[in-house]
Order: C-alpha cells, then structure tokens, then sequence
C-alpha cells in the first residue's frame, strides 16, 4: 500500500503512547490503594528487531506487553511527570504522522 512504511512505526507508537496513557492514568487512580502494584507497558525485543530490519507486517503486528511491577507502591507525583513525558512523546510522533500524510497527499497531486 501506497505510504504503508511511512506511517507503519508512528501509527504504532501512536498505539503504544495511547496505552501507556490509560495505564499511568490507572496508576493514578489507584495510587492510595494498599498494595496495588503500577502497570507498565513496553515492547517485546522483536519489535525494534523489525524496525532495523524494515519488516512492516511484523511492526504492524508487534503486540504490547503490559508489566506489574514487583513491589507495590505508586507515587503520584512520579506518574504525572510520566504522563507528560507520554504526552510530549505521543504529540511528538502525531506531528510526524501529520506531516508524512501530508507528503502523501502532496505527491499524489492532492493538497
């Protein structure tokens, strides 16, 4: 498909802030439950092996594991600085989204 490698990695990591997002907002929300351990999510190895590699089916099909951590505790104030983090990264690749969709439609003569 016509720009399939050019959105493949921001749709995903668009995916992955997206998750992590509802995960630190669940942290949050259970911060003063007594032994409530964070959630956490990242890739498997595989995925950064499919990006160096330009494999596009295997970057599309990554799949997201979900962490607990081992000690219960949370710290908020350590979640919302993670939440901006999350945010600032998910802003970061929609505008790299934007703008190959824009290159997209720029050189198959649209506006």
């Amino acid at each position: 498909m016509l720009g399939d490698q050019d959105l493949t990695v921001p749709a995903k990591m668009l995916d992955f802030y997206s998750l992590q997002h509802k995960l630190i907002a669940h942290n949050i929300a259970n911060a003063q439950v007594k032994d409530f351990h964070r959630l956490e999510a990242s890739f498997d190895k595989e995925f950064f092996e499919a990006i160096q590699q330009g494999r596009i089916e295997d970057i599309k099909n990554a799949k997201f594991i979900v962490k607990e951590e081992s000690r219960p505790g949370v710290s908020q104030e350590t979640e919302v600085v993670n939440m901006t983090k999350n945010k600032l990264l998910f802003d970061a690749f929609a505008q790299i989204a934007n703008f190959r969709l824009r290159m997209l439609r720029s050189a198959i003569g649209g506006q």
